[in-house]
């Protein structure tokens, strides 16, 4: 009997170090699989903490439809903590939905299909193109949640910029704009928070400001830009005192103009009249900084008065003429004599005399009349001193405002 107890106590020590042998190898081949072939990463632990998982959601589901929102949540984040059960993760997201908080809605969502694919060899869920849609449709509302932000200005057209505000940065550049969101008048959702705020618009100071979001409600904002004051001087060279100077139309000077009109930068029309004067147009554009000089010259716009030298001219042109014409007359009886004949010699004199007298009445008569054609017929009193120059324009740098004391 003892003998028999002994060797079935050996027995049973040889089978249990089989069973023990059996384990290890077991758990070595087992090792070796897992480094082939990974297992699922989302696996429930086992049976049991599977059901305790369902139980727990359908308490969860309990307290949604009771709308218990807050408590459904915890009890669907249990739940997964439990069994890993990627539909948990969509519940949960349908509860912070309840409660408006799409941003953490849309997140568990995402959670929900990565789960999903980790578990399914990377396959979608059926109802992936509805998450889908619900997440654009989270994000759309996520974003009307948000406080309203209204931005006009005066005049509108402004571009609104708005940039993020980082207390911790120590390189920012005053001058960054950020994102261009609109134009004024714009209306827009934001984050609560400290933002940049930078309006421009053309021929208007940039406003540069700090934007303060509220954490609720809505903020309206009107802005009054500034007209950018630009600089640019016309300065006036006539030949002719008394001419009124207008600019695109308006008179603005009288010359002689010594000083400088201060114009806006761009194209301008520049017009110089005088009774008794020709008008002198000239077109200019004007750069900022820029003096511009336009010089241009007038003219008498009728001949000049007949003086002594027409007077003394024409009368002679006649005489030179008649001269000739006696000249003429005198060489063609000569013609009719013969050479060397007293009565010859007498006509060839006057021929002579007619044509010499003749044509020096003649020449001295038209450079008379041509003299007095020539001349500009503009008053000498009229005339700027020392105004000769060719008509023109030029730039150079405009001399900085005299600062006042």
């Amino acid at each position: 009997m003892n003998f028999r107890r002994h060797n079935a106590s050996h027995a049973r020590s040889a089978i249990g170090l089989v069973r023990l042998v059996t384990v290890l190898a077991g758990f070595a081949f087992g090792s070796a699989a897992v480094a082939q072939a990974p297992a699922p990463v989302a696996a429930p632990a086992d049976e049991a903490a599977a059901a305790q998982g369902e139980k727990v959601a359908e308490e969860g589901r309990d307290a949604y439809r009771s709308g218990r929102y807050a408590d459904a949540i915890g009890l669907f984040e249990k739940a997964y903590a439990l069994s890993t059960k990627p539909a948990f993760l969509y519940n949960i997201a349908r509860a912070k939905e309840k409660l408006a908080d799409y941003d953490n809605a849309t997140k568990y969502l995402e959670k929900y299909l990565d789960a999903y694919k980790q578990q399914n060899a990377g396959a979608e869920p059926q109802n992936a193109a509805d998450v889908k849609n619900l997440m654009r449709d989270f994000k759309q509302r996520a974003f009307e949640a948000l406080p309203e932000v209204s931005i006009s200005s005066v005049p509108p057209g402004a571009q609104v910029y708005i940039g993020v505000v980082d207390e911790l940065a120590t390189d920012v550049n005053p001058n960054e704009k950020g994102a261009l969101i609109g134009s004024t008048p714009v209306t827009t959702h934001m984050k609560p928070g400290t933002y940049r705020m930078t309006l421009q618009l053309i021929n208007h100071v940039d406003h540069r400001a700090e934007l303060q979001v509220p954490q609720s409600g809505k903020l309206s904002l009107a802005i009054a830009m500034k007209i950018k004051q630009t600089r640019s001087g016309l300065a006036i060279v006539s030949n002719v005192k008394g001419a009124q100077v207008a600019v695109d139309g308006k008179v603005v000077a009288v010359t002689p103009y010594n000083g400088v009109l201060p114009m806006p930068p761009g194209v301008h029309q520049v017009t110089l009249t005088r009774v008794g004067y020709t008008t002198a147009d000239q077109q200019v554009t004007l750069s900022e900084d820029k003096l511009t000089t336009v010089r241009l010259n007038q003219r008498a716009s009728a001949g000049p008065p007949a003086s002594w030298r027409s007077f003394t001219g024409w009368p002679l042109v006649v005489l030179g003429g008649l001269a000739i014409g006696g000249g003429y007359v005198a060489k063609t009886y000569a013609d009719q004599e013969y050479a060397g004949s007293p009565l010859f010699l007498e006509r060839q004199k006057l021929q002579n005399y007619g044509y010499y007298s003749g044509g020096a009445a003649l020449g001295l008569g038209l450079g008379l009349i041509i003299w007095d054609w020539s001349r500009s017929g503009m008053n000498s009193d009229d005339l700027v001193p020392g105004a000769a120059f060719d008509d023109g324009v030029e730039d150079k740098p405009l001399p900085p405002p005299e600062s006042t004391p």
